[in-house]
């Protein structure tokens, strides 16, 4: 059985975790944070989660993970599509949420649940680049229903993991939310949430994030 190695409020995690459900795939999940050791290393070289543990050998890197499950069970639910211009629009918008929006967005939302100190210039830096990537992406997406088109893919378990943990924390930092600007995203949130697996993924990073929140006080 493959073993997923993550955490529940990391939205790379959550975008694997996804997949892995998507495709009715089994698998171990166990919960890791990131490590500079060196035994971590071996199996994730820049000591980040998630990884993904298949057959005694590791994979890292989120994207790289979707790939592979594509391209080792075929005869589950596809996430990239096979046409190459559909695939290349889901890596596009994939990039984009990862690069754009996640990104500057992390300024702020790693310091909350690390508990750090935000400046004032951070929250507008961050604010300047994801008002830009959100932009970015409105030209590129439609949701229909899904962020891609009609069907699930790869681009929805990015959207889905990463707009959802933006949702939590960027609200109380910047006014309005840069994400409101994307037409139609609550109701694709809504939606996402109406469906089992990503429901699952959602209450496992809210219960970690709830007791986060009771350590702190």
């Amino acid at each position: 059985m493959m073993k997923l190695y993550g955490y529940p409020i990391s939205n790379y995690t959550n975008k694997v975790k996804l997949a892995l459900l998507e495709k009715g795939l089994e698998f171990e999940d166990v919960r890791i944070g990131f490590s500079q050791e060196e035994e971590f290393l071996t199996k994730s070289p820049m000591g980040k989660i998630p990884y993904l543990e298949v057959d005694g050998k590791y994979l890292f890197e989120s994207q790289a993970i979707l790939e592979f499950l594509d391209e080792a069970y075929p005869n589950t639910k596809r996430l990239i599509p096979k046409d190459p211009f559909e695939a290349a629009h889901v890596r596009s918008i994939i990039s984009v949420i990862e690069n754009y929006i996640d990104i500057p967005a992390r300024k702020i939302y790693t310091k909350i649940v690390e508990g750090v100190e935000i400046t004032p210039e951070t929250v507008e830096s961050a604010k300047r680049s994801m008002q830009k990537g959100v932009k970015a992406l409105s030209r590129i997406v439609k949701f229909s229903p899904y962020i891609a088109g009609k069907e699930f893919t790869a681009a929805d378990c990015s959207a889905f993991a990463t707009f959802s943990i933006i949702n939590d924390h960027i609200g109380d930092w910047i006014h309005p939310n840069p994400l409101d600007a994307l037409s139609g995203l609550k109701e694709y949130l809504e939606m996402m949430l109406a469906d089992p697996n990503a429901a699952k993924v959602d209450k496992a990073k809210s219960s970690v994030m709830k007791a986060l929140k009771r350590i702190r006080k």
